[in-house]
């Protein structure tokens, strides 16, 4: 058996597509530090001429108005009701920025945006951060809650932490915080995507070269088992090739650090339309390895799937076809708040966007408590083995 998973292993490295494959995310990762890490432009920045513009017209107003006599009016008694803890907040944290206090500036940074959320929050007299409402967004008011509460858990997180802390930290530029929103974007799908092209042929190819195999007296089954193991080892290398993207970021904006603070939105109870979760911080470290363990089983569920349409459907494209379903399924019945109705946590192919599964953002617009680590590494395990077992009977 040694000998026939060093002869798959040689065959995968030395296979052309694969190698075309790497090449390509090689490429891609170069091109995104390049070209689209650079405009990165956070919703949430760190934009001194900004605060100090909304602090000078809300001081203005004041000042305009604390003497009036119609200042208990319209507006203008709101103003003075609820402008003064935001002028002080946005004081504190332009002095913080001027005299270079990160530490400071976070601590202030997190009240602010619990204050403003207060305040915003299904208000009719202000607005979130002009990047919710883009494109036509219908929920702006909901990810603008979602987004000033993730803001102030890490930043409370880089006040009470030890890690070094820079405007790219706050603005989440480093290579490691680039690492975590491109898991909450589009690598998982890039990445098992490439696990199904890597995957699709590793049974098929046997039928050019049947010759090769009658010196591995194995049974059928062990084969498929070393294929899969093979193509499993395959789709994890793909982290390499983004790996080298990560370096480039690393060396123009910071590493960063695995002890920074990642928020992680979590349902005390069980959800309900009036009732919202909270933030509650976790590591850079722990967050980025349980994303590797999703990772890993969603290869592993993907090229099982693979093997198992090669078995019985005898196809390349069929396979790639099998695979695109698996990835894409969610669009198919995706609704915001679908969670509180349906149990979206058993299906498997609810797990495909690991970042927003572990981040917590799922269970926000799913209205679910039960999209956790845990019911993910029992689900696609328990969907793995089914199709694992499924081996014995052909």
């Amino acid at each position: 058996m040694k000998a026939y998973f060093k002869f798959e292993l040689s065959q995968f490295i030395k296979n052309k597509k694969n190698i075309a494959i790497y090449v390509i995310l090689i490429f891609l990762a170069c091109f995104y530090a390049f070209n689209i890490a650079p405009s990165y432009k956070p919703i949430e920045k760190v934009d001194a001429k900004e605060i100090e513009a909304r602090f000078t017209s809300r001081e203005a107003f004041v000042l305009k108005f604390l003497n009036d006599p119609n200042r208990f009016q319209g507006m203008a008694s709101s103003g003075l009701f609820i402008y003064p803890k935001w002028i002080e907040l946005d004081k504190k944290r332009l002095e913080a920025l001027n005299e270079n206090k990160l530490k400071q500036y976070a601590s202030v940074t997190s009240k602010w945006y619990i204050y403003s959320n207060e305040m915003t929050y299904k208000s009719n007299m202000f607005y979130y951060s002009p990047g919710y409402y883009t494109h036509g967004n219908l929920y702006a008011m909901e990810d603008g809650y979602y987004g000033y509460s993730y803001s102030a858990s890490r930043y409370a997180g880089y006040a009470e932490g030890t890690p070094k802390l820079s405007i790219n930290v706050f603005e989440e530029r480093t290579a490691l915080q680039t690492l975590q929103r491109l898991f909450e974007s589009y690598l998982p799908m890039i990445l098992m995507i490439c696990c199904i092209f890597l995957s699709v042929d590793i049974v098929l190819k046997d039928r050019w070269n049947p010759s090769l195999l009658t010196g591995f007296p194995i049974s059928d089954w062990k084969k498929l088992l070393v294929k899969g193991f093979v193509a499993l080892i395959g789709s994890v290398g793909a982290f390499i090739p983004i790996s080298i993207g990560l370096l480039f970021i690393g060396i123009s904006y910071g590493f960063g650090d695995f002890q920074l603070p990642v928020a992680v939105y979590s349902f005390v109870g069980e959800p309900s339309y009036f009732k919202k979760g909270e933030f509650l911080n976790t590591t850079m470290g722990m967050y980025l390895l349980q994303n590797f363990i999703l990772l890993t089983l969603l290869f592993a569920l993907i090229i099982s799937l693979v093997l198992l349409a090669s078995m019985i459907i005898r196809n390349e494209f069929a396979n790639l076809v099998v695979g695109a379903i698996f990835i894409f399924n969610e669009i198919f019945y995706f609704k915001r708040g679908i969670g509180f109705f349906e149990e979206v946590e058993n299906y498997p192919t609810n797990y495909v966007q690991v970042g927003q599964i572990l981040s917590g953002y799922r269970n926000y617009i799913y209205n679910s408590s039960a999209l956790t680590f845990d019911k993910g590494v029992y689900v696609l395990g328990i969907s793995t083995g089914i199709l694992i077992c499924t081996y014995f009977r052909h």
